[in-house]
């Protein structure tokens, strides 16, 4: 289906070595100064921030190469230290497109655009599928010994619509940094779905081709 974007507007941005995914909840220790800077900024304006994937360099000390696309994150809970570090935790509200990076001083900022994607109810219906096929996967993997946490079908989709659900599904499964911003960057929920697919497939196979743990 097609996108609805918005506008680009400045946002602060923090890159990071993981991926946050709209719905998804992230803990973060910030203990940098720029990012200090950037969270008191962000507290005090009630205002949301970027999270982007590094996709080659470090966290600490800037000079990193940063993906094209990231998410909206908003601050639910803050727990500020006297030295100025903090304790968060933030929830992805929406996809974003990067358009241009300004100064990282005093912090990282970039022009963004929100894009929200529209599902049908076909998606819909796929998603829910594809939440079996996972379910059935981390049940076999349990059974051989690996320690997944378990996915329960109706907690997981109660409330949810086909976008959300999607994005709920991609959180779940076990994957790495850049399997998850493949996900992100997918353009719309059946491509998302189809890479998702395509993911549990490879852990169905090396499941079923290394057996148990020892």
């Amino acid at each position: 289906m097609t996108s609805d974007s918005h506008e680009a507007k400045r946002i602060p941005m923090f890159p990071l070595g993981v991926v946050l995914f709209p719905g998804s909840v992230l803990p973060l220790h910030i203990f940098e100064d720029r990012y200090k800077r950037l969270i008191q900024d962000c507290v005090s304006n009630e205002s949301p921030f970027g999270v982007v994937l590094i996709e080659r360099g470090q966290e600490v000390g800037g000079g990193d190469e940063r993906a094209s696309t990231g998410c909206l994150a908003e601050i639910i809970q803050c727990d500020l230290m006297p030295d100025g570090r903090s304790n968060l935790v933030v929830l992805g509200t929406s996809k974003i497109d990067i358009q241009q990076w300004y100064s990282d001083s005093p912090y990282p900022i970039a022009s963004v655009i929100q894009v929200r994607e529209l599902c049908s109810e076909r998606s819909l219906a796929e998603a829910r599928r594809v939440l079996g096929r996972l379910s059935a996967f981390v049940h076999k993997a349990q059974l051989r010994g690996y320690q997944l946490p378990e996915v329960d079908e109706d907690a997981v989709t109660v409330g949810l619509e086909a976008t959300e659900l999607i994005y709920r599904i991609a959180d779940l499964i076990p994957a790495g940094p850049f399997d998850r911003q493949r996900i992100l960057v997918a353009s719309g929920c059946e491509a998302r779905l189809a890479l998702i697919n395509e993911l549990l497939q490879g852990l169905e196979e090396i499941l079923d081709a290394g057996g148990g743990q020892s």
